[in-house]
């Protein structure tokens, strides 16, 4: 009897620590289960507050681009929409994209084109509590091309620019011409889409004919022309059939305008007047040196005469080098002028750390002979920097010859001829980074490839002087709004 007695309370026992587990078990997995709806359910709020938040983000950046109040004060000041100084200007804005939520988004500028935008959503919980998202994205607007995005540009409305039996690489840009553009015998054009941006490049853009012939080639993502267009979305030329002549007056580009260089007009931001101040202020410095590398003449003038000029490159000697250094202060920038043209010959070195500018024909190896002294001659072009300009620029024409180079040239600046700029010959590859722009442009029996990279901020600061135009003008501004910086906090 005890023992049936003893078996029973054992029994009870083991249902009531399996009752115990049991509960406790269930416990935990309506804890666990309770939990994970919590996680779900905040990050399903997480998720709505940053998609509103993202959504005043996205309402402003086309606010910015479409909106005339906003996309006005934005880049400039306007009394007609009561914004008085784009570089402190700001708005605001409330929506409810939702029930139960709201998003206030604000911008402020930092300077004109450049701005923070400010987005924070809410969203109403239980109990009063709410969630909250907060973003906050810089934005600035770009200046826009120049050129049409063209690191080679020939701008005059008369006269037909040449490719004979040559190599040209035009990278992240396109080529634009205001008449008719010849390539050939045997001539390769490539021009390259930048496949990083939203932006179609790698366009040839012809005002006048596009005439190709005697083995030539042009590769390009679409070629706009009077007489032939390969791409319907481009050209707008009628019919199915992409390659095609075109008889439309839509096809060929609109007439662009050369940009202007002001050389040397009495405003102060022309360049001689640049070059005088520069003068003023001690902020040119020219160092000659023989081919053993021994100083062998100086200068701190920035402003000379054409036979100044040529008197330096004559006393540093055969294989010698002019370097034309970089300096600045509060009050200048170094920038060298020369009244009257430059001819760069009897194997001399010149390196520009800057902006050269000339009033008349710049030659570079046109020439190998110079009084007994004869070779290759060669030239270097160097960017100090972000807003300063660098480049070589003449009023009148601009020639490289076969004696330009006995290694790969490399030029970083603006390469601008007001007249015709010539390359023959050219011995060495010639990469150039930032655009070449002429009223006229050839090129004929290139032993090595013309390599050019876009870069329009390198062309602005050359046409412009510095990262502004001069003046009052107003800077002509990309419509692309560009995120800088995405932060995001809860």
């Amino acid at each position: 009897m005890a023992k049936k007695i003893f078996q029973k309370g054992v029994i009870v026992i083991i249902t009531f620590l399996t009752l115990g587990m049991l509960l406790i078990l269930g416990t935990y997995f309506l804890s666990f289960t309770l939990t994970e709806s919590r996680i779900s359910k905040s990050q399903e709020v997480a998720t709505q507050t940053y998609y509103l938040a993202e959504a005043g983000i996205n309402e402003t950046i086309w606010k910015l681009k479409n909106d005339n109040i906003w996309k006005t004060c934005f880049v400039s000041t306007s009394t007609e929409y009561n914004c008085l100084d784009c570089n402190a200007w700001q708005a605001s804005f409330t929506t409810n994209y939702i029930q139960n939520s709201t998003t206030a988004v604000s911008i402020q500028n930092t300077q004109c084109a450049k701005g923070e935008i400010i987005a924070t959503s809410t969203i109403g919980l239980p109990k009063g509590k709410t969630a909250q998202r907060v973003i906050k994205v810089k934005v600035i607007k770009a200046f826009g091309s120049l050129t049409e995005d063209s690191p080679v540009f020939a701008g005059s409305p008369s006269g037909e620019s040449t490719i004979d039996a040559s190599v040209v690489n035009v990278y992240k840009g396109n080529m634009f011409v205001n008449n008719n553009l010849t390539i050939r015998y045997w001539s390769t054009v490539n021009v390259y889409d930048d496949q990083t941006t939203e932006t179609q490049e790698g366009k040839v853009l012809v005002v006048g004919n596009r005439i190709l012939f005697w083995n030539s080639t042009l590769n390009s993502s679409s070629t706009c022309a009077k007489d032939f267009c390969n791409t319907t979305s481009t050209c707008e030329c009628a019919g199915s059939d992409k390659f095609q002549r075109c008889t439309e007056s839509s096809c060929p580009p609109v007439f662009v305008e050369m940009p202007m260089v002001d050389f040397d007009s009495d405003d102060p931001n022309s360049y001689k007047s640049k070059a005088e101040k520069a003068q003023q202020y001690g902020q040119c410095s020219l160092v000659g040196k023989d081919s053993g590398g021994t100083i062998v003449v100086t200068s701190n003038k920035c402003l000379f005469s054409e036979d100044e000029f040529a008197d330096l490159l004559w006393k540093v000697g055969k294989k010698g080098t002019l370097i034309l250094e970089h300096k600045a202060n509060e009050f200048a920038t170094s920038t060298y002028y020369v009244e009257g043209g430059i001819d760069l010959k009897g194997e001399r070195y010149l390196e520009i750390n800057g902006v050269l500018l000339a009033d008349k024909t710049i030659n570079i190896g046109e020439k190998s002979k110079w009084e007994g002294d004869y070779g290759f001659n060669q030239i270097t072009i160097k960017d100090p920097g972000p807003g300063i300009p660098s480049g070589l620029l003449t009023k009148g024409k601009m020639n490289f010859g076969f004696y330009s180079s006995f290694k790969d040239i490399n030029a970083t600046g603006t390469i601008y001829s007001l007249e015709e700029m010539r390359l023959t010959s050219l011995p060495q590859t010639f990469n150039v980074k930032g655009g070449i722009i002429a009223r006229k442009f050839s090129l004929t029996s290139a032993g090595k490839p013309l390599n050019i990279y876009l870069d329009n901020d390198i062309i602005r600061e050359g046409i412009w002087g510095g990262p502004q135009p001069p003046g009052e003008e107003k800077p002509p501004y990309s419509p692309v709004v560009t995120v800088e910086h995405w932060e995001e906090t809860y």
